[in-house]
């Protein structure tokens, strides 16, 4: 029973201080994320040719990075 109590103390501050890291750090890549994704849509929509051009080229060289890795 002490070899619970003993791991349930320290978890528990070990938790606390991923969430204290990876909450934040998800809600900033989540908010980056969402306007560099709206940017590139505008980008793609554009009738300026070389606006659209420089947005279909960056999403083809992100969509392509999982194959080169």
């Amino acid at each position: 029973m002490e070899n619970i109590q003993l791991l349930v103390d320290s978890f528990w501050p070990m938790f606390k201080a991923g969430l204290l890291i990876s909450v934040p750090l998800m809600l900033v890549s989540f908010v980056v994320g969402l306007v560099l994704a709206f940017v590139l849509a505008l980008m793609r929509m554009s009738p300026v040719w070389p606006v659209k051009w420089l947005a279909r080229m960056y999403i083809s060289i992100f969509r392509g990075t999982p194959l080169i890795a």
